[in-house]
């Protein structure tokens, strides 16, 4: 491997994993900001049982939805 190669190679490595980053904090504020306002009514030292439930169905429909939407694009992409 050439050593141009290696470093475009480290390079799309590095970009990689920066959207993945981005990805997953993206994920952590609109669960934080969409999931807690909607499940969480009137917050205090500790949540419900309740609330936490509504935060965990809440977090599984958002990352459901989110590998629809992913896929579809990639399929429309042709990249998988």
């Amino acid at each position: 491997m050439s050593s141009s190669h290696h470093e475009d190679a480290q390079a799309m490595a590095a970009t990689e994993q920066a959207m993945q980053i981005a990805f997953l904090q993206d994920f952590y504020q609109t669960v934080r900001d969409k999931c807690f306002d909607k499940c969480v009514t009137k917050p205090s030292s500790s949540l419900s049982s309740s609330e936490q439930q509504c935060l965990a169905r809440c977090c599984d429909r958002y990352a459901e939805a989110t590998q629809i939407v992913t896929k579809a694009v990639l399929d429309m992409s042709g990249l998988e």
